[in-house]
């Protein structure tokens, strides 16, 4: 056990995970994509298949993509950075709209139901 967690469970989880990367790889080369938009749904169902309560398997999947996603865009960042390939003065006009941005999807995930993510997304694939 690690942590109060099977090692078997962590295995399966990390077994589906690696699944769900090398589909989620494979489609957005594909469809031309950012992972984000294909990574969320292929986590919904790794989670699915774990038994992950509805109430909180959205979340969860949000939380893990941005975990996922906000390392390789400061990477990305500071690469194309150090190569002159970054305009400075466009990063510091977005960088306040973008935080107030963060900060009020923050505060209004923090206090809405569950089911107010997944809604959302399905009107805004509309």
């Amino acid at each position: 056990m690690i942590l109060g967690v099977p090692v078997s469970e962590l295995l399966l989880l990390a077994a589906l995970i690696v699944v769900g990367g090398f589909i989620t790889g494979i489609l957005a080369g594909l469809f031309g994509i950012g992972g984000g938009a294909l990574i969320v749904p292929v986590l919904y169902e790794v989670f699915r298949a774990l038994d992950v309560p509805d109430e909180v398997r959205f979340q969860l999947c949000v939380g893990t993509s941005i975990a996922i996603i906000v390392p390789t865009n400061v990477l990305s960042f500071l690469t194309h950075r150090d190569k002159g390939a970054v305009m400075m003065d466009v990063v510091r006009a977005w960088t306040p709209p973008a935080v107030i941005g963060v900060a009020l999807g923050s505060a209004i995930a923090a206090f809405a139901p569950a089911a107010v993510p997944g809604r959302t997304r399905r009107l805004a694939a509309r």
